[in-house]
This record gives structure tokens, C-alpha cells and sequence, in this order.
């Protein structure tokens, strides 16, 4: 039998709701000449308007219009405008029943309009399978079924059939994807995964629970661990092909069940349905497993560079005052010498005079042992790290199947002999093998007469590190490091989309167009800045003998905006954390986002939903918040978490929560709401979790994760991601611009240093977004102008070398391609700057990208210089993420702000409920900070609009953050706004 529910309350009113705004009625309720023939010649006005509101309704949304059915006031007067009828008039209509009736016959007849029969209901439910099997969104595909049967006129008889359709669709896709996984499966590969579902030998879980534990602390015994969870899947033997015709949307979701059911209650369901769920999550464990294995081996790896640097940073330390030593004995001595050799005088008698022979044989013994070979050496690295070069390099080459481009053969064919070498297959090290795949300066340093396996094989698996991470070389079966080319839309189909046109991407098609359009806005904005430099008229910049100098900005805040600003935030209500979520939840339906993962529908209680929000955002963890508030236990608070708590449904609540901010009328003195911000706020690791961490040495000395997060210029997060602390936030600036989910118009985006780099200035722009941010030292940045520029005696010296503009030529497709494929979402930004910013130089996309990226900074580098207000807003903008970063530390205070989860999931998890209840405080604070406006303003005492713009909704004295998690009663509200504080106003 179909699931007897799969919309809310909210979605079925609001699926056949009529339409009220005033785009939607010119869409859908606008009457054409011949309606109005017809119309007109019904008899009495209200007739006509009756039986135009009954048409409008037939065609949107789709049904009719019950007897007694109350129309509001904005459909009534857009159909009553057209036909120059007052809506008052409709209280008339239908005064004799069968006019109505009469009128609905005459609608079908003429219009053709069909009613929804058993026939069509077959036919309806047989289309409906198809875009079932894309979905697992119940009112998605409620929507499109309505759209359907509007085009075909069919009238919707009501919303219980329809969501019974589309009930029976899903479960029919279920059904359907569900044997495509499971029918060509052997006796062998059921009866392994359903092996899965026993106790593992040496834990006290599941094997598929166990084989889903993240990975841990990088070191050899987690890297074997890996390998062995990656053997029990591979046993299997399942096909990745076997989930390449199942849409990804299904295979996510069957993954997540597999992920989130424990064993007993997979053993519980039906075969088919069980195994389904087994085969996708066996398969998408495979492919993190594989992810997991090789950057075990990046970090591995990296490590023994970073040991061999500490050691010798630690022997330079220790040495310091007798290197220093040594070092003033060799200056006086050369001193002498030269001198000796200027004067002509005896060298042997000026060295005596500095230091006796003896003592001088005591300090050349002493240098000879505080010479230490180069860090750097590949033999010295590979004698020093031979334990783990042999745990961890053969085992790895033989787990995988690599990948590479043809500049890359040499490697491959190193890596193949490497492989044999730990089979067996070969017993020692091929005379003469080819070392062309090394890098120059090592290959300088091998003495190929005492080259053995060891050095060998480090040097193999030092290249092999550093072609994977550039996606030279890939690994088959992995998701992060596959190949690049997999990664982008295929070439066949991107040729299809450029020749059907016009890409999805705001540039010339050509690279030519493109070349002149920028060559002739560089050329104008350089002519207008050398004008200003002659005419000394730059705002706080000086420019002479190529020397560029910006004074720092002075504050723009007038004296008088805090004491005015001030009485705003005195009225306020005094609010508890949990209060102050559920008016905002009253407001925006927030908890409604939270569906059930395979229901689909919101919980009971949403104050529940809020409990486990608030338990990941103030770090308090589901066992201190289930005994603070006595709402829920902690096991509920883990089952919430688990079933309802996910990214996307953090990410469609922080959505609505942004929209509802940028509709504020206050909130519109706060910016355009066409700029935004991001930056990352470091919190640092507890012990248990220091292994997903790493230490960025410029925000302190444990390891930690990095928040980083998007904010709108009207203090609306809108997207967060959690990133290692010493990962660069440059890759990271494009997905929050792309994939926020919100109804946001966001085309300027400002960053710190942290998020700079050329590539990033390249794909803004090739995307439509501006990018402009506050880079550090700017004066020392080099602009870059095409080669037949000219610029003048002041800007010449800051000019660098010149735009290559036929390798942008060469590779406009490769560039257009690439971000296209971001735009459209099949890869994302950040996976392929990582990759851009790790290609070897002879990339010629990463290069080409460059390029592009150079024209861009230059062309913002000029408006920097040129216009104070491109310094001011991008401080400004960043002060407002930088603010919110304060609140944030404020709510996130349990256990002085150190994160104890060990799984990137769990950490996902707390930076989206931080910035979810962030928003949240925004938008209410932003609320009654315009109620309070409106106070003063009655009071005689109105707040001047210019100093709006200097007003912050972030401010949280007034909300009760810790310690009391108290919720009213269900439906204990009224509905109304809470009063204001009321003051004592001092005589003036």
C-alpha cells in the first residue's frame, strides 16, 4: 500500500492555494481577448466575474472553486480590473444554484476542460514513475504532477488524490530502484551483504558499522585499518556500474539509510529492500574508503617532510651560538686573508694571527659535525623513513588502479614496477630503470652507480603524491581524486550545449571577443587613474618613483551613532535562547525544513527539532542538553540527529532564514543585499578529535577545523563548511556563491587575504559574480597589462609581465568548459581549485586560468586605487562576518568553544546549527529593533536614516544564552510580537 502521507498540513494548503502576489496573478490569471468574449457574455456583472474567477481558478491552480469558498481581496480585484467589474459585486453570485453548476458545464465544454477519471488516474500514475525515480521530494513531485495535469486540463479533484498518486509513485520508485540494485545479484553477493549486518570480530558493532567508522588519527595502523575495511567490501565483488542507472538523488538517499539504520532494524525488512540498501551503501563506502586511503597517504606522507624539517629546525636551534661561533671565525679569517692578499703580505701569517693551527684543527673538526645532509635529500628521506615507507607505499600502489595523462607515462610505468617489486614479481631493482618522472633537483642528487629500492621507491611515492593532488594521475574508484576529465561535462555534450547556446556562463563565447572587451576596459580604467596620479587627486593614495602607498581608512562611524543607535537595543525584550528560536520558527516555519528521511515529513514537535539544533550549536552535546532542558532524552536527541539533522535540511532551513531577513525593511538600511562576505573562525580540536584536525600556525598551536562561512551584507548567513584549519579558503569562496540554496541576488563578494588567489579573481568573473577582496600588502602586488600597453612613468614601475593572451586563446574551450561544469553543478569550485592550485606550471589550463585571473586583479587593483569607496565597502563588509564570528564564540561556549567530534559529519553538524541559530538571532533581533524604531518614532524621538546603516542586529545582551533551555507549551503563543522594555527617559 502507498505511505498515506507525504505533504504537511502547510504543503497541501499551499499546493492549491490561489494566487495572491502580483506576479503570479499576471502569470496565470490573465484573461486573453477571446476569454473576454466569452465571458462578456454571460448576462449580469456578477455572473460575469463569478464565472471569471471559476476559469482563472481551472487554470491555476488547477481546481474548482468550492461553494462558499472566500476569495481574498488581491485575485478578486485583478479579474475584477480586467473586466471593469467592483469585486463587491461577487456576493451576488450564484444566487440561483444552478447558475454555478450551468457555468461549469459551460467551462468544460468551451475551454476543455476533463474531469479526473479512472482512466486518466491510471495514465497519470504511469507518467508519474519516471520523474519518481529522480526525487524523494513528495511535494517536488506533487508540484509537477499539478503542473501536468493543468497542461492537459484535466481538474484536480481535490489534494487527497493527488497525494495519493504521488504516495504510490514513490513507493513504486522505491520498488523499482530496489530490484534494479538487487536482481542480478549472485547467491555469493547476498549472502555477503547480508553478512554485513553480523558482529564484527573485534568490536562489539556490526561490520557495516564498523566499516563506516571515519578513519582516525593518520598513522600506519589507521592506514591498515582502512585497507582492511576497503578487503571486506571488495569481497563482494559488486559492480560500480550496477548503480549507474539509478539517479543520484535515490542512491544518496538509500546511502544515508544505510548509514543511519542499525543492523537490527536492517534485518527487519524485507530482502529486496534490504540488500538495495546494502548495495548502495557497500558501494558509496567503497568510494569514501578509497578517498579516505589516499589522502591517509597525502597526510602520511607529508609528515615525514614536516619531521625532517622540525629536526633540523630543532638541530639549528640547539646549534645556534656555536654555528654562530663558527660563522664570526670564518668572517675574521676571510677578513684577514683579503687583506693579506690586498697588502701582498703572507695569507698562512694573517690566519695565524687571527687563531692558532691547533685551535683552528678543533674548530674545522667541531664545523665538520654540525654539517647536516639537506632536509630535502631524497636518500637521506628514504634511509631515515624506511619503516614506514615499507608499511604504507607497497600496500598502497597494490591496492589501487592509477591513472594518468601521457606527461605522466614515466611515473606510471615507475609506479608498475614499484607494484612488482612488492608482488614478487620482480626480486630486486631493473638495472638502468627510467628516472625520468623525478623532479631535476633530485635527480641531481641520485647517484645512479648506489640507486637501490628504497630511494626508489620514496621518490616514486613523493611524485605519485604530488600528480594525484594535481589530478595528473587518479585513482579508479575514487570520487576526489578522480580524473579531471571525469570531473568536467563530457566533451560531446558540452559541445551540444555551446551549439544549441547560450551558455549558462556571462562571457564572450569566443576568446577573442572576450581579449578585446577587457584589452579596451583595461586600457580606458589605466588612462583614468594615470590622469588622477598627474593631477595628484587620489583619495589617501600616493604614487611616485613606483612606489604605492594607501593610508589606512579613518572610521566613517558619525560620534552621534551610538547614542542615538543606543535606545534601540535598550528596548528590547529580555529573551531566553529557546524563546527567541521558537518566535523565529513561528515566523518562518524553520522546523518544517527538518524533514524525516525517508518519511519526508517534519516531526511532531518542533520544539524537539529546536532542542537538537541548539544542542549542536551551543556544544553542549544531546547528553547535557536532554538534562538542561528535560524536553527529550539523549537517545531521542541522537535519534533526531540522525533521521532529521542533515546538510541539506540545515542548509533549506539557513535558506529560508536569509530570505526572510533580506525581505526586512529594516534590514534594506543594512546594505543592497547584492554583497556578501565569507571568512573562516578556527576552533580548536578537544584530545579525542585532534586527529581530523591540523594546526595552522598563524591562529595558534592545536589543531583545529576551520567555520567558513558566507554572510549577506544584511548579516544573513547563508552558507557554512567545515575546512581544515590549514587548508587555503581561496577554493572555498565559490560554493558558498553557488550552491546557498536561497533566493539571493548576490554579484560582489568581498574576502581577506585568506581567500586571494588569482584563480579565484578568474572564475568570479567567468561565473558573474565580482570579486573584491581586501588583499594584503596590495602595494607590493604587481599588475600585469597586455603587451602593447603603455603605461606611464608612475605605473610602469608596478607593471609585471604581460598577459599571455594566446594561451588564453589555446585554452578559451578548456576554460569555458570548466566553468560551465562548475555553474551547472557538476563539479564543484572547490575541488577544482584545489586541483588548479596543485597542477605542475606546464598546465595549460591552470595557466590560462591564471592569466584571466591576473586581468581581473589588475582591473581591481586600479579601482582600489582609485576609489576610496572599494576600500570601504570591503571593510566594511568583513567587519560585519568578523562581528558575527563574535556572537558566534558566544553561543558556541561549552567547553570553552573545543569541538569533541571526530567525524567531518558531526562537525558539519555544529557549524550549521552555529550559523542556523546565528541567523536566527539576526532575524529577530532585526525584527524588533525596527519595532523599536517605530516606538521612538511615536515617542517624537526618530532615528535619522543615515545612521541606520551603522546599526548591527548581532548584539546578544539581552538574550539568555546558557543555561536555561526551558520551551513553553505547544501552541502557547499567541501570536503576537513580545512588548518592548519600556525605559526611563531622563529629562533633558
Amino acid at each position: 500500500m502507498p505511505r498515506r502521507s507525504v505533504l504537511t498540513e502547510a504543503q497541501r494548503a499551499d499546493l492549491l492555494a490561489l494566487p495572491e502576489d502580483e506576479a503570479a496573478l499576471v502569470r496565470h490569471w490573465t484573461l486573453s481577448a477571446e476569454d473576454l468574449r466569452i465571458i462578456v457574455s454571460r448576462r449580469r456583472p456578477h455572473n460575469r466575474l463569478g464565472f471569471a474567477i471559476q476559469l482563472c481558478g481551472l487554470r491555476y491552480p488547477g481546481r474548482l472553486l468550492r461553494p462558499g469558498e472566500v476569495i481574498r481581496h488581491a485575485p478578486l480585484a485583478f479579474v475584477g480590473e480586467q473586466l471593469g467589474i467592483a469585486p463587491e459585486v461577487l456576493a451576488d453570485y450564484a444566487a440561483r444554484g444552478p447558475t454555478r453548476y450551468e457555468q461549469l458545464d459551460t467551462l468544460r465544454d468551451v475551454f476543455g476542460f476533463q474531469p479526473f477519471s479512472r482512466p486518466v488516474r491510471t495514465e497519470l500514475q504511469a507518467w508519474l514513475l519516471p520523474p519518481a525515480l529522480t526525487t524523494t521530494n513528495g511535494a517536488a513531485l506533487a508540484r509537477l504532477l499539478l503542473d501536468e495535469l493543468r497542461r492537459r486540463r484535466i481538474i484536480v479533484p481535490g489534494i487527497t488524490p493527488v497525494e495519493r498518486l504521488v504516495g504510490k509513485a514513490l513507493l513504486d520508485a522505491e520498488r523499482h530502484v530496489g530490484d534494479l540494485l538487487t536482481r542480478n545479484l549472485t547467491v555469493m553477493q547476498r549472502d555477503r551483504l547480508d553478512a554485513l549486518l553480523d558482529r564484527h570480530d573485534r568490536t562489539s558493532t556490526s561490520v557495516l558499522a564498523w566499516v563506516r567508522q571515519p578513519p582516525g588519527k593518520p598513522g600506519r595502523r589507521t592506514f591498515a585499518a582502512i585497507f582492511d575495511r576497503l578487503a571486506i567490501l571488495r569481497a563482494i565483488h559488486l559492480d560500480p556500474g550496477l548503480v549507474a542507472a539509478i539517479h543520484p538523488e535515490r542512491l544518496r538517499r538509500l546511502s544515508q539509510e544505510g548509514a543511519r539504520l542499525t543492523a537490527q532494524h536492517l534485518a527487519t525488512l524485507n530482502p529486496v529492500r534490504r540488500r538495495a540498501v546494502l548495495v548502495a551503501t557497500a558501494i558509496e563506502t567503497q568510494v569514501t574508503l578509497t578517498d579516505d586511503a589516499v589522502l591517509m597517504f597525502e597526510r602520511l606522507f607529508g609528515q615525514l617532510f614536516r619531521r625532517a624539517e622540525r629536526r633540523e629546525e630543532a638541530a639549528l636551534k640547539r646549534d645556534r651560538r656555536t654555528i654562530n661561533t663558527k660563522i664570526r671565525l670564518l668572517a675574521q679569517l676571510g677578513e684577514a686573508i683579503m687583506t693579506a692578499r690586498a697588502e701582498r703580505a703572507d695569507p698562512l701569517a694573517a690566519v695565524e694571527s687571527i687563531i692558532g693551527w691547533h685551535a683552528l684543527a678543533t674548530e674545522v673538526e667541531e664545523a665538520r659535525h654540525l654539517v647536516r645532509p639537506d632536509p630535502l635529500d631524497p636518500v637521506e628521506l628514504a634511509r631515515s623513513n624506511a619503516p614506514i615507507l615499507r608499511q604504507i607505499g607497497p600496500a598502497f600502489v597494490a591496492a589501487f588502479t592509477f591513472g594518468a595523462v601521457p606527461a605522466c607515462a614515466p611515473l606510471a610505468h615507475a609506479v608498475a614496477v614499484m607494484r612488482d617489486l612488492g608482488s614478487g614479481h620482480l626480486r630486486k631493482l631493473p638495472p638502468g630503470v627510467a628516472l625520468g618522472f623525478l623532479r631535476t633537483t633530485w635527480r641531481r642528487r641520485i647517484d645512479r652507480a648506489v640507486l637501490d629500492r628504497r630511494t626508489f621507491e620514496f621518490c616514486v611515492l613523493a611524485e605519485l603524491r604530488d600528480r594525484l593532488r594535481a589530478g595528473d594521475m587518479w585513482v579508479e574508484g575514487s570520487r576526489r581524486y578522480r580524473a579531471v576529465e571525469q570531473q568536467l561535462i563530457p566533451a560531446p555534450v558540452f559541445a551540444a550545449m555551446r551549439d544549441a547556446g547560450p551558455l549558462p556562463v556571462p562571457v564572450a563565447d569566443t576568446p577573442m571577443g572576450w581579449l578585446a572587451e577587457r584589452k579596451a576596459l583595461l586600457a580606458r580604467r589605466l588612462a583614468e587613474v594615470e590622469a588622477k596620479i598627474a593631477a595628484d587627486t587620489l583619495e589617501d593614495v600616493q604614487l611616485a618613483n613606483g612606489r604605492l602607498r594607501i593610508s589606512p581608512l579613518r572610521a566613517i562611524t558619525p560620534d552621534e551613532a551610538e547614542g542615538v543607535l543606543a535606545p534601540l537595543y535598550a528596548h528590547l525584550p529580555s529573551i531566553r535562547i529557546t524563546d527567541l528560536l521558537a518566535d523565529v520558527d513561528r515566523w518562518t516555519g524553520l522546523t518544517d525544513c527538518f524533514t524525516h528521511l525517508t518519511t519526508g515529513r517534519p516531526h511532531d514537535d518542533p520544539r524537539a527539532i529546536l532542542t537538537a539544533v541548539l544542542a549542536d550549536a551551543t556544544n553542549l552535546g544531546h547528553a547535557r542538553m536532554a538534562e538542561a532542558c528535560g524536553l527529550v532524552t539523549q537517545r531521542q536527541l541522537g535519534w533526531l540527529s540522525a533521521w532529521h539533522l542533515r546538510e541539506d535540511s540545515y542548509g533549506t532551513a539557513l535558506a529560508r532564514l536569509a530570505e526572510a531577513q533580506h525581505r526586512m525593511p529594516l534590514a534594506a538600511m543594512f546594505g543592497s543585499g547584492t554583497a556578501s562576505s565569507s571568512d573562516g573562525q578556527n576552533f580548536p580540536l578537544d584530545r579525542r578529535a585532534q586527529a581530523t584536525g591540523a594546526i595552522n600556525p598563524h591562529k595558534g598551536s592545536d589543531p583545529a577545523v576551520s567555520f567558513y562561512t558566507h554572510v549577506s551584507d544584511r548579516y544573513a548567513p547563508f552558507h557554512s563548511r567545515v575546512i581544515s584549519a590549514g587548508a587555503g579558503e581561496a577554493a572555498h569562496v565559490l560554493d558558498g556563491l553557488l550552491h546557498h540554496g536561497a533566493d539571493l541576488a548576490i554579484e560582489r563578494h568581498h574576502t581577506d587575504g585568506g581567500g586571494v588567489s588569482d584563480h579565484v579573481f578568474a572564475l568570479c568573473h567567468l561565473l558573474g559574480f565580482r570579486f573584491a577582496p581586501r588583499i594584503p600588502n596590495i602595494a607590493a602586488r604587481r599588475l600585469h597589462l597586455f603587451a602593447d600597453m603603455r603605461p606611464g612613468p608612475d605605473i610602469a614601475p608596478l607593471a609585471a609581465q604581460p598577459i599571455d593572451e594566446a594561451l588564453i586563446a589555446d585554452h578559451w574551450t578548456d576554460v569555458i568548459r570548466l566553468a560551465t561544469s562548475i555553474r551547472t553543478g557538476v563539479t564543484s569550485a572547490s575541488v577544482m581549485l584545489e586541483r588548479l592550485g596543485s597542477y605542475p606550471r606546464a598546465n595549460g589550463l591552470a595557466l590560462a586560468l591564471r592569466e584571466i585571473g591576473r586581468v581581473e586583479r589588475t582591473l581591481f587593483t586600479l579601482d582600489w586605487i582609485e576609489r576610496p569607496e572599494e576600500r570601504r565597502q570591503a571593510t566594511r563588509e568583513l567587519n560585519k562576518g568578523e562581528a558575527q564570528n563574535a556572537l558566534k564564540r558566544a553561543i558556541f561556549f561549552h567547553r570553552t568553544g573545543r569541538i569533541r567530534d571526530h567525524s567531518l559529519q558531526a562537525q558539519g553538524h555544529r557549524a550549521s546549527a552555529l550559523n542556523l541559530v546565528a541567523g536566527a538571532i539576526v532575524l529577530w533581533n532585526t525584527t524588533y529593533l525596527e519595532v523599536a524604531m517605530r516606538h521612538l518614532d511615536r515617542q517624537g524621538r526618530p532615528v535619522p536614516p543615515a545612521l541606520l546603516q551603522h546599526l548591527s542586529p548581532l548584539g546578544w545582551q539581552h538574550i539568555n544564552l546558557t543555561g536555561d533551555y526551558l520551551w513553553a507549551g505547544p501552541g502557547t503563543s499567541d501570536g503576537k510580537l513580545r512588548p518592548l522594555r519600556q525605559t526611563t527617559r531622563l529629562p533633558a
